[in-house]
């Protein structure tokens, strides 16, 4: 599991893309501001939704307006290579896959 440090790296400041663990596929992107907000965009149909997010420690949280049922969502990651993660729900589900696409643009 990343530290606090690597977490905070990997997520702050950064966009993702969220790809299904089982597939490959891409689901999303995701930009993370410096801020604390952040803005999530689906690949199938572009629907963009903005939210928040920060961190616990060794854990980040998310919350939007509709994804996820508008609920706060906690996630652990795992290194897997350099710019590559796997996210776990705090009760120990699989979540996406992230991968890193670079500093936030938007």
């Amino acid at each position: 599991m990343m530290t606090a440090d690597e977490l905070r790296r990997f997520i702050e400041g950064r966009t993702v893309r969220a790809l299904d663990p089982e597939t490959g596929a891409g689901v999303a992107t995701v930009a993370y501001r410096p801020d604390g907000s952040c803005r999530l965009r689906h690949l199938a149909g572009g629907a963009v939704e903005d939210g928040r997010y920060g961190f616990d420690g060794p854990v980040y949280w998310t919350r939007y307006v509709a994804f996820r049922g508008g609920e706060v969502n906690r996630f652990s990651l795992v290194a897997q290579e350099p710019g590559r993660a796997q996210a776990w729900h705090d009760d120990g589900r699989r979540a996406y896959l992230l991968v890193d696409e670079g500093g936030v643009g938007e």
